[in-house]
């Protein structure tokens, strides 16, 4: 991933530490994390998230797409439970597998 992009992704990750109850970790997959993208191809996060029910994912991705357009317009988040993490789901199975995790930090410059 080029450093231009590692800082727009960490950026946004350290905004939703602050800004959201339960944040756990996140993980960049998709295309740039197996460094295949194209100019075109969005940034696809999995934020995950303790506690999370599924009743509550529509309202939390909306809240975080609001707040990665502040960021750039490709970030594409996808909210996970703790729980779904653990599952067998295939889309989980291919975010751990191929998935670069992004550890939260206090602050990113």
């Amino acid at each position: 991933m080029d450093k231009s992009i590692d800082k727009i992704v960490r950026r946004y990750i350290s905004s939703v530490s602050n800004q959201t109850p339960g944040f756990i970790t996140a993980y960049l997959f998709g295309s740039y994390a197996k460094n295949i993208q194209r100019p075109e191809s969005d940034i696809d996060i999995a934020l995950i998230i303790n506690d999370l029910k599924d009743s509550e994912k529509f309202d939390i991705q909306v809240q975080l797409m609001l707040l990665a357009s502040k960021f750039d317009s490709r970030i594409e988040p996808h909210p996970l439970s703790l729980q779904d993490l653990m599952s067998d789901n295939p889309f989980v199975l291919e975010i751990k597998k191929t998935g670069i995790e992004i550890k939260k930090s206090l602050q990113y410059p």
